[in-house]
């Protein structure tokens, strides 16, 4: 039998398209990529929460993002919760190109941290993301009784970028690309809302 050329064009679309609705339905029913906390979180990242823990959650986040800014009292809600019942934070660094203070707030926490207040500054830096500026930082050290001459030394250290440049590099290999990305037990968490964030946790220390 013979078969004209437009049903030969006919068939060639169903069976591409065929192909294309099975390839997509075996791409999104593969389960989600896990990976290895040496990559996430790193024995030089900073984290807090249980020291024996049962889930780790890892945070890769922006100072200047204000979904991060939104995210913070969540994620302090959660650490204070369930730290207790073996949850353990875990904070990246991911200062976005478009975010003029991005890099120099994240290095103002890491300068901070050297002087044991990082989480101290975590919280202020996002309590005044409207105000980031080369004269914020310093006010901020001062404000917090940090030795100021040594936190303008280590925040332009080539060690303070260097730590912040590779929690970025991390970042960039578990295919993050926006903020707050999160992970749990190193699976990449896709929210809704921040409220399924604690639904998420409270799940995975069950």
């Amino acid at each position: 039998m013979q078969v004209s050329s437009e049903t030969k064009v006919f068939l060639g679309i169903a069976v591409v398209t065929v192909l294309v609705i099975v390839g997509g339905a075996l791409m999104f029913s593969q389960p989600a990529k896990t990976y290895g906390l040496e990559t996430l979180a790193p024995s030089t990242a900073w984290a807090t929460g249980s020291a024996t823990p049962r889930s780790t959650l890892v945070e890769f986040s922006d100072f200047e993002c204000p979904s991060c800014k939104a995210a913070e009292p969540v994620v302090d809600d959660l650490i204070a919760k369930y730290s207790s019942q073996g949850l353990r934070f875990v904070y990246r660094h991911y200062p976005l190109p478009q975010h003029l203070f991005a890099m120099k707030a994240a290095e103002a926490a890491e300068a901070a941290g050297k002087q044991g207040k990082f989480w101290e500054m975590r919280s202020l830096l996002f309590q005044n993301q409207d105000a980031l500026s080369d004269d914020l930082f310093p006010k901020l050290a001062g404000d917090m009784g940090l030795n100021l001459d040594q936190f303008k030394k280590d925040m332009n250290s080539e060690e303070v970028n260097k730590k912040v440049l590779a929690d970025q590099a991390d970042g960039n290999a578990v295919g993050v690309n926006a903020t707050p990305t999160f992970f749990l037990n190193g699976k990449k968490v896709d929210l809704t809302s921040l409220g399924d964030l604690e639904t998420l946790v409270a799940n995975s220390l069950k």
